[in-house]
């Protein structure tokens, strides 16, 4: 008599690898939303619906984690904390001076930092590295493998799309000091991250293979994308590591075998697209023009000194509130219709102080203070990959926003990196428990 065996039960670990599989995925798509990788694509309509779905999650999310403090009786909050609930307020001193300077409403003024809370993805993240959720080396894969989805669409569409068909709206421009030529305007973020963790990695592994992986993301901030401030900061982290974390004998080995495959790249570009040349002559030359006011008489002087003008005028009618942001909404083409052509990131830092005044501004870029400060007390695991990227990184993303002031339109992407480093910090808190214990 044939028996009929019981049906086979899902094990643990087929139930944890699925339960991991919606965690990565989830990881990926908190990284990509509030990193606003597609707000400039083919497809800005998609990224605006995700976020404004995550931003009201991410609110109710903030508002049950304050609940359940006060129900527990939980006070117990550690300075990462503190400081993201300041930031909670900061766009509410940004409304209040826009209707102390321009008559704003203050329901506007709230409304045009919508994308501001994005920031809050990096405490979904950290609550659940700190409750064993996730592990800091599964957000380490989540973070390479959006920097590869993203440096993969814009190859794509860079190679196989003209960007002279999107020039009407963001996804894509054209200036003069670049030649005049079509360009995308693609989010780097990711970029800068993949091309900062791949030498990183190279020097740590001595595998001459992950330089490769790191040219691929730096070849395309310097030949497609074309952005003076991008090239410059990139190159500056990756500069600032190999000073700062690489002997003087491997500084000059490394360098000794670099310069023939750079010798070589520059070669082949030379004799393939040697338009390139031109555009970056047009481009440094550009910039030499502006900084040291070298205009000839036809020469009309830069809109972007016209909007320095303006912001620091701003700032010296404000100093301590600032001016707050203009919304589109109440006012057709916000800035523009009290100051002519204005948009405060243009000008970077400056733009940051006239926004919030130098209180407000101060407390912004506060965060890289305490990002370094406690990558600095790591003692045991100072050495990890990830780790370092994300102080390099973060000095990149600190760099830019001196002079493109993307704090506020993109302020998930630095908070993200400064809770990650307090994760890591807390990590070798833990380790050096178990040391003193002799544990380890």
């Amino acid at each position: 008599m044939r028996t009929l065996s019981p049906p086979l039960k899902s094990s643990a670990a087929d139930h944890f690898i699925n339960k991991g599989t919606l965690i990565s995925i989830f990881l990926f798509f908190n990284l990509m939303i509030s990193y606003r990788v597609l707000l400039i694509s083919p497809i800005p309509e998609v990224e605006m619906i995700a976020e404004l779905i995550y931003e009201f999650v991410l609110i109710f999310y903030v508002i049950y984690r304050v609940i359940s403090r006060i129900i527990s009786r939980n006070s117990r909050v550690n300075p990462i904390e503190i400081y993201l609930g300041i930031l909670f307020l900061l766009p509410l001193q940004a409304a209040f001076a826009a209707w102390n300077e321009f008559g704003q409403p203050i329901i506007y003024g709230i409304g045009t930092y919508r994308d501001w809370y994005l920031l809050y993805s990096a405490l979904v993240v950290y609550n659940m590295i700190r409750s064993g959720m996730v592990s800091l080396e599964l957000v380490e894969r989540m973070f390479l493998l959006t920097a590869w989805v993203s440096i993969s669409i814009f190859y794509f569409m860079s190679l196989f799309t003209n960007p002279a068909n999107h020039t009407e709206g963001s996804l894509a421009g054209r200036n003069t000091a670049k030649g005049g030529d079509a360009y995308y305007r693609f989010n780097m973020t990711f970029v800068f991250f993949g091309s900062i963790y791949y030498f990183v990695k190279a020097f740590y592994k001595n595998k001459v293979i992950y330089i490769a992986y790191g040219l691929l993301f730096l070849i395309y901030v310097v030949f497609f994308r074309f952005d003076r401030t991008s090239i410059a900061v990139l190159i500056g982290a990756i500069a600032a590591f190999y000073i700062t974390a690489i002997t003087p004998r491997r500084q000059l080995t490394w360098l000794f075998f670099s310069i023939a495959p750079i010798i070589t790249v520059i070669l082949v570009v030379s004799i393939t697209a040697p338009e390139i040349f031109t555009r970056y002559y047009l481009m440094f030359a550009d910039a030499f023009a502006t900084l040291f006011g070298s205009y000839t008489p036809k020469q009309e002087e830069s809109v972007r000194v016209d909007e320095v003008r303006i912001a620091f005028e701003g700032i010296r009618k404000h100093p301590i509130i600032g001016n707050g942001k203009v919304s589109g909404k109440w006012v057709e083409g916000g800035y523009n219709y009290f100051l002519g052509f204005f948009y405060v990131s243009d000008v970077g830092i400056f733009g940051q102080v006239y926004l919030y005044g130098f209180l407000g501004a101060f407390i912004l870029y506060y965060q890289f203070v305490l990002l370094y400060y406690y990558a600095f007390k790591i003692k045991h695991i100072k050495r990890n990959t990830f780790l370092v990227t994300l102080k390099f990184f973060a000095l990149a993303l600190a760099l830019d926003s001196i002079t493109q002031g993307y704090l506020t339109n993109y302020a998930a992407q630095s908070i993200m990196a400064m809770v990650l480093v307090y994760a890591f910090y807390e990590r070798d808190r833990v380790i050096n428990a178990k040391i003193k214990a002799g544990e380890m």
